[in-house]
């Protein structure tokens, strides 16, 4: 790259990375911050807020989740006297794993391809 490129710039190489299904987002940054939220309150509600989401579009994400995949990965409970909740199953703490290392092994990739740029 050394002949192709200025010596005088700085080139960085940027990306995202996420899981479709059938052709539509399916888990990437998005999701795993809203089961993690949903994790920490116990509450779609709450993390929906957090997020500066709206209830609707958390419930369109969650349902997305739920749909695709063998066992739901959001668990409600309906309200009553101490209102609902929501948790998450062992699949979904398996999802973040999973996405986790995924983009762990991305960021080594885009690190090294930057370093070739740059030599």
């Amino acid at each position: 790259m050394s002949a192709i490129l200025s010596k005088d710039a700085t080139f960085t190489v940027k990306g995202s990375i996420w899981i479709e299904c059938n052709g539509s987002r399916f888990f990437g940054p998005g999701p795993v911050e809203l089961l993690e939220r949903i994790d920490n309150t116990g509450s779609i509600n709450q993390a929906a807020k957090q997020m500066q989401m709206s209830y609707k579009k958390a419930w369109e994400i969650i349902h997305r989740l739920n749909a695709n995949a063998v066992v739901p990965l959001v668990e409600t409970n309906q309200g009553g006297k101490h209102g609902g909740g929501s948790t998450i199953s062992k699949e979904a703490r398996e999802m973040i794993a999973f996405y986790r290392q995924m983009r762990e092994k991305f960021s080594k990739f885009l690190e090294q391809a930057e370093n070739q740029l740059n030599q």
